[in-house]
């Protein structure tokens, strides 16, 4: 079994960042982890979409960190291609541990 680790460290600015994955050649997403570093209270929303903008993950506002193994239904997602982790309305500012597993 082959699995595709994506892992970045970005921080914020004006309560947003994104962040881009290399070309994914097939495969499921099994984890969505996304962690505010410094504060565990640090409210954020987060989205994945796809190379072509369109959004196929849609986080609501989270506080501290979101991190989805598929427990409610969303995950596992076929994926192709690049996919672009955006970070938005952050308070406050704060550095993210983003990891993005695939099988």
């Amino acid at each position: 079994m082959n699995i595709y680790t994506y892992k970045a460290l970005q921080s914020t600015a004006s309560g947003s960042v994104s962040s881009s994955t290399l070309n994914i050649r097939g495969g499921l997403i099994r984890q969505v982890l996304v962690r505010a570093l410094t504060s565990n209270t640090a409210q954020f929303r987060m989205n994945l979409t796809e190379s072509d903008g369109i959004k196929i993950l849609d986080y609501g506002y989270h506080e501290g960190e979101i991190n989805d193994l598929g427990t409610k239904g969303a995950l596992p997602i076929p994926v192709y291609g690049t996919y672009t982790i955006n970070i938005t309305n952050a308070s406050p500012d704060d550095t993210f541990d983003i990891r993005l597993l695939v099988q």
